[in-house]
Formats: C-alpha cells, structure tokens, sequence
C-alpha cells in the first residue's frame, strides 16, 4: 500500500509546482503587459499634440460640466468628453466669450472655440490631463479584454489576447486621445461580456450591469445605438444555439424571458443615458420649453423633406432622447457623407470596401495573420461555439453596418471590432499551439515581431501602416485624414527644428491656426481645414518663398483642394516627419499658395466685421490667381456682405464656372455654396 500512495505524491508534486508557476507566470505576465500599455499610452500622450477633434471635445467636456451646456458639440454624445474634462475643473481658465449656457453652439464655433481654449490655456495643461483620463477607457477595455478571454477560454488565451491588444498600433494611437472611438469600443465589449456573463448564470445583478454598459455605450457616441440591435441578434441566436442544452424549459418561456431580459437592458441603458444629459432634456441648461437645438435642426432640414422629417421621424423619438443626444443622432446622419480616398483614388462619397481595405493595411501583421489562421482552426468553432457567437456576430455586424455607411476617413471608425476580433485569433492561436509544435513557435515569434513594431512605430501610431504595405512612412499613399495626419506631429516638428538649428521655416498644416502656433515656430501657409483660426489676422505669403518648409501631406492633391503646392513635388523631399509631415529647402515660386493665404485673410477680416478691407484681400487673391474657384468665391462673399450686389452676383457665377474646370471635392464644395448664395439672392 505504501508503494502506490509514495507513487502518488511523487507524481502529484512536479504537477502542483507547475500549477504555481503558471499561475505565478499568468499574474505577473499579464501585470507587466498591463504596465507596458500604460507606458505606451502616456508616451503618445505627451509626445504628440492636439488633434483636429480634441479641442472641441475638451472644450464641449469642460462646459458640460461647467453649467450643464449640451448644446455645444452636439454631434457626440457627453460621456468621455465629461471624464476627460474633469482635471480641468480645478484649474483657472480663460473662459470661451459667450457665457456658459448662454446659446447653442455649432461645429464651425466650437472648433474655433476650442482651439483659442486650449491655446490660451497652454496645451500641455489643457490636452494632457484630459487625455490621461480618456485613457482610463482603454485601461478598462484592457482589463476586460484579458479577463473576457481567460473566462471565455483559458489563462494561455488571455496571455496572448492581452500581448496581441497592448502593442496595436491603433488601439495606442486612439486609446490615448480626447476623442469616442476608444470608450464606444471598451463600453460596446463591455455590454457584450457583461451580457455573456449573464446569459451563463442569470441574475439581476448581472442584468444590471448589462444595462449600466449598453447605457455607457449610447453615451460614448452614437454609433454606439447599434448595441441594441446587436444584443437583439444575440439573443436570438443563442436561444437557438442552447436550445437543447438548457434543460425542458420551453423555448416559446424561454424567448419571452429573453424578451423582458432585453426590455429591462433598454430601460436601464436608456435610464443611463438620460444620466448622461443630468436628467433634463432641452440641450441648454434653463427653463426654456422650446427645443432650440431641435428647431434649428428643423430650419436646416430641405422644405421638401421637413413636414415628413418631423412627422415621422424625431416625433416618434424626441420624448424617448434628451434633446442633444437626438440633434447630434440625426445632423451626423445629415453629413455623414464625405469624399473618400484609397490606394491613391479619391471617391465622391464613401464605398463598401472601404472598411476591409483600410483595415488590411492600418492592422498589425500579427493581428492580420493570427485572425486569417482562426479560419482553419475548425476544432474550436466545435468546443467553443457559445464563446465564438458572442465575439464574431458583434464585430461582423457592426463591420457590416459600417461597410454600408458613407463615412469613410478612418479605421477609428470600426474600431469596436478589435477586441472582437483580438479575442478569436488569440483563441485561435492557442488552439492551435496546442496541436502543433511549429504554430506554437511561430505565435511566439509573431508575438515578438508584435511588440518590437509598437516600438519602432513610437509615437508615430496615428500614422502606422503594417509591413505588408510599407511601414509608417507609405501610409498616405494608401490612406488620409485620421489614419495618417490628425495635426498629431507638431510638436516633432519642433523638435526637429530645434535639432536642425532651423531660424527661418514655413509650415502649411492640417490643423488650426492658433494651437499649431503654440506648438512650432514657423510662419503659417494655407492649408485646407483651419490654418487661420486664429484671433490674430493671418500673415499674407509672398509669391517666391525661401527657407525650409513643413509640409502636411493633406496639402498636396488629391488630399487639398488644388494644386497649390504642386510647386514642392517637383524637388524631393529632404524629410518626412512623423509619416505625415514632409520637409522641403530651397526656393519656391507659389503664386496661389500666397493668393489663398490672402483669401483666408479674407476670411478672418469678415468675422471680424472689417468688411471694407475683406474686400481688398479678395480682390488681391483673385489678381494673384484669377483661375482658382475658391479665390472667387472669398471675394464674392466679402462683396456681398459690402452691399455690392451685382459684382458679387458675378463673382459666385465664375465661381461655378471655374469649378466645372477643376471638379475636385472642395472645389465642388465651392461651387455648391456659390450657387446657394445665388439662390438666396433671387
């Protein structure tokens, strides 16, 4: 007898040991993952600056929480702009000129608005805190990804989900802005683990926090509506997936309990949202009865489409939503639609192979190999059929929808889909480790190959591109606008100015006039989306330029609205910052780059109620560059707003005749407001 039970304790005991150090291995492991994130996202916190869409973000956050004003950036919801607003409640602030609460605020003001903020406030005391805690959202989503996959599958799995998650470019890049894509995809994974863990062992408790998470994602943007759908198909399929596993239950009591399950998720979520927008539902924080964000919805709507516009559509709905939230649902469905560019084409408005291209070249190869992989491991589509339904239908869904949409500039757009798909190629690859010595090693060294990407991309992750198209610096041959330039790079510019001993620089960005000044030295050139917002009137080019030059890559065609810069293509580059940001020398002769600069002079003198010299600047603009439909579309409006009727009748008609020359997406824009101020002139 005493032979056997020594055999046992000595067969047992090698057994626990390794029981001890795996799990010792698990926790620290995924501690020191958990701890390289945090590293990553705080050095692209600090080493980048501000982006186009985080300074109304911030701003928006700070006078939510200032007075309850929801009516300034209306377009998204409020819940990550609150988080990350609050480090700025505690500050001493220059405030925005119209006081808190006072009046709706449209997209063009709180861009502007927003940069003059953070601007005046320093940047580095008005993004960086606030983006410390927007990156609690991706902390969240870190956790939740490593505990999903080790329930879901095993402490292996959740390794290699959790080590495929920390080191993706994207969800670094975007994981650590002010902006929604990150909490829609840690708060949509959230409503669908919390609803797996639910449907595993029902209780209220567990009901609850589904509930609390599908509220939290209709609050972190509205795309995040889609969750309700999405837990409607999933409902529904795994009724019929367990419909022989849970015991003699009818499936007709089964589907109703499912059915109250989903109406308590609504009540709680929509419960949640309301929380969002302080319970109250007009948009501005007083005693008003009357909708203004609603009714100026309805005043911009076309006459032809308002009567069945409210008829059927926000009457059914404005009750349900806080005013806000309903505003900023229906204007992004009524501007949702942009040009589009891919593999060196730009599009008129968005294509369904949009989304799987992007996704292709803007995903790791780690990523893109192990989720190509999970198609050929058949035997855990067998054993984890419940797992897999809950991980593919979200993500194929959401991608779906989206392929459908006509807002195609950037893969943040299907970002929710990651951590779904993360979960299943690192289940996959687990899977498959286990039957084959040689998938086992090459996971190991694809997960290497992983983590030294996110290193050498540092902090260039806005702008990555995987190796199969390139690397960082081809990105803008493919792809534009968030997935390469997002005014992230202003602060490498100065520090190669600084490195260069550079004294005299010119710089044409993709970003807003008075933040890029807080960044970088250089004299400002134009570019196509806010270079001269700015309380101080734009400096004017000279036709010949000379010094070194920093170049956005959205200034040059088909990303711009012209050819202005075509002048730089032809010399090579002596640089490229960032991915995005190309460095020239030398002497150029660039007549409409000055003729626009004097344009958006224009611009800025009109605002500033100066009409008489707005003029002057027009006129100037147009002498430079008699050709260029936007040149005349600035003088025509100053014309106009000088009472000088009939010539700025003839300026808006040469406008649409130029732009049937040049039919490019701005131009085009030009033409459409030229005939709009026509129209309004009859």
């Amino acid at each position: 007898m005493s032979t056997p039970a020594n055999l046992t304790e000595d067969s047992t005991q090698p057994r626990s040991s390794a029981e001890r150090y795996a799990k010792a291995f698990y926790i620290f492991g995924g501690l020191f993952l958990f701890g390289i994130f945090v590293f990553q996202l705080w050095f692209h916190i600090v080493r980048t600056s501000a982006t186009i869409d985080e300074a109304p973000h911030i701003l928006a956050g700070y006078r939510h929480l200032q007075c309850g004003d929801f009516g300034i950036n209306p377009e998204h919801p409020p819940l990550l702009k609150m988080l990350a607003a609050v480090p700025l409640m505690s500050k001493d602030l220059i405030q925005p000129d119209w006081e808190c609460g006072s009046k709706p605020t449209s997209i063009y003001k709180a861009s502007q608005a927003g940069t003059f903020f953070l601007a005046k406030n320093n940047p580095e005391n008005t993004v960086i805190p606030p983006r410390i805690f927007a990156a609690s959202m991706s902390l969240l989503l870190a956790v939740l990804v490593f505990s999903g996959a080790a329930e879901m599958f095993g402490r292996w799995e959740a390794m290699t989900a959790l080590a495929l998650f920390v080191f993706e470019p994207n969800i670094i890049a975007h994981g650590s802005l002010v902006t929604t894509d990150m909490a829609l995809t840690a708060m949509m994974f959230a409503s669908i683990y919390a609803l797996y863990r639910y449907l595993k062992r029902p209780s209220v408790f567990r009901l609850l926090l589904v509930g609390i998470a599908v509220g939290l994602t209709l609050a972190s943007k509205h795309s995040g509506i889609l969750i309700l759908p999405i837990l409607l198909v999933i409902l529904i399929a795994d009724l019929i997936l367990t419909r022989k596993t849970e015991g003699e239950t009818p499936i007709f009591r089964r589907f109703f309990q499912r059915a109250a399950a989903f109406a308590g998720i609504f009540l709680i979520g929509l419960t949640v949202l309301w929380a969002a927008y302080g319970f109250r539902y007009d948009a501005l924080p007083n005693d008003s009865q009357e909708p203004v964000l609603l009714k100026g919805l309805f005043e911009s709507v076309p006459p032809e489409v308002t009567e069945t516009f409210k008829i059927k559509t926000l009457s059914a709905v404005t009750v349900i939503f806080p005013e806000a939230y309903t505003y900023g649902f229906f204007d992004i469905m009524f501007s949702s639609s942009r040009p589009m560019f891919l593999f060196g084409k730009t599009y008129p408005s968005g294509r369904w192979f949009y989304f799987p291209a992007a996704f292709t070249v803007k995903s790791s190869v780690a990523l893109l190999v192990l989720l190509a992989l999970s198609l050929t491991a058949f035997g855990l589509y067998r054993t984890k059929k419940r797992e897999l339904l809950y991980l593919s239908l979200p993500a194929l869904i959401f991608l779906a929808v989206s392929m459908n949409a006509s807002l195609n500039i950037g893969v943040r757009h299907i970002l929710p889909v990651y951590p779904f798909f993360i979960l299943i190629a690192a289940a996959a690859a687990c899977f498959l480790s286990a039957k084959y010595k040689i998938v086992k090693y090459g996971v190991l060294g694809l997960l290497i190959f992983h983590a030294f990407t996110a290193y050498r991309t540092a902090p260039d992750h806005l702008a990555f591109c995987n190796d199969f198209w390139g690397g960082v610096n081809n990105t803008h041959q493919f792809l534009d606008d968030s997935n390469v330039e997002w005014s992230q790079n202003f602060k490498l510019v100065n520090e190669y100015i600084e490195r260069k001993n550079i004294k005299d620089c010119w710089i044409a960005p993709f970003g807003n006039g008075d933040l890029v000044r807080a960044y970088q030295p250089c004299r400002l050139m134009p570019n196509d989306f806010g270079w001269n917002f700015s309380e101080q009137i734009a400096g004017a080019v000279p036709p010949t330029v000379e010094g070194t030059f920093f170049l956005s890559s959205a200034a040059f065609p088909p990303h711009s609205g012209g050819n202005e810069y075509e002048p730089f293509l032809q010399a090579k580059p002596v640089d490229l910052i960032g991915g995005s940001v190309f460095v020239y020398q030398g002497r150029f002769e660039i007549p409409l780059v000055a003729a626009l600069s004097h344009a958006g002079r224009a611009d800025q003198l009109m605002e500033a109620d100066k009409i008489d010299e707005a003029v002057t600047e027009g006129r100037k603009a147009v002498e430079l560059a008699p050709d260029d439909a936007r040149l005349h579309l600035a003088l025509a409006i100053s014309l106009k707003s000088a009472g000088k009727m009939d010539e700025a009748r003839r300026e808006f008609e040469e406008t649409i005749r130029l732009a049937e020359l040049n039919p490019t997406p701005l131009v085009e824009w030009s033409a459409g407001r030229a005939q709009y101020e026509l129209d309004m002139m009859k």
